[in-house]
């Protein structure tokens, strides 16, 4: 494989970026970059701040004093907030949904470009999200894109409901992936797309054993 390289995962919600991304990076040690963790967090500041995300200039000078702490260890990302690690307050059902409209924001997007370009200086990192090898990596030396069936995207979104005493209806949660689909593919700003030269991965049938392989056994072969 040579030199420490980046590597970029994207896809669609619940196609298994996340896990896949995390244990690819534990495999070689490197460093993995959850993008999506940081408009969730931008979300979740926004929000305690009471902050008017139609207000340009109001956000411009939120996103220029937002400087969360990031690391990365085998558990997966984390980040902090001045001194409070907020990782778990990023993953409720709540957050991603406000994350997602915060995400079309096109400041919003640069500062997280910047924040991970920044982070990714010196390679030796995996990186997923939904723009990561065409935007805000296109020069990565690895790419991958992974998808799986609605229903099985569905399923795994509905994971992160466990606990939770009345959880959506499997339909509902169809339809709310099917939207952000339409809006992360249809958006003006950095629309979801396979990166070019990417390695698509139809991960529907396959456990996340069996994908992390394929990615390996990529990487290693070049």
């Amino acid at each position: 494989m040579g030199a420490r390289a980046v590597i970029t995962i994207d896809g669609p919600a619940g196609a298994g970026k996340s896990t896949v991304a995390r244990l690819l990076a534990r495999s070689l040690g490197y460093l993995y970059l959850d993008s999506g963790a940081l408009y969730r967090a931008v979300a979740w500041q926004a929000s305690r701040l009471g902050l008017d995300l139609g207000d340009p200039r109001a956000l411009s000078s939120f996103l220029a004093e937002f400087k969360p702490e990031v690391t990365s260890d085998k558990e997966g990302f984390h980040l902090w907030v001045n001194g409070q690690e907020i990782s778990k307050e990023l993953r409720t059902p709540q957050v991603s949904r406000a994350a997602s409209r915060v995400a079309v924001l096109p400041r919003v997007r640069r500062w997280v470009k910047e924040r991970l370009r920044h982070l990714a200086r010196a390679g030796g990192v995996v990186a997923e999200g939904r723009d990561q090898g065409t935007v805000v990596f296109p020069e990565a030396e690895y790419k991958f894109f992974l998808d799986a069936a609605l229903p099985t995207r569905a399923a795994r979104r509905r994971q992160d409901w466990q606990g939770a005493d009345s959880p959506p209806l499997m339909e509902n949660i169809m339809a709310e992936v099917a939207a952000r689909d339409r809006q992360d593919e249809t958006r003006a700003e950095a629309p979801l797309a396979i990166p070019q030269g990417a390695i698509f991965i139809d991960t529907t049938d396959l456990s996340i054993e069996e994908v992390v392989g394929q990615c390996l056994a990529r990487i290693r072969a070049s």
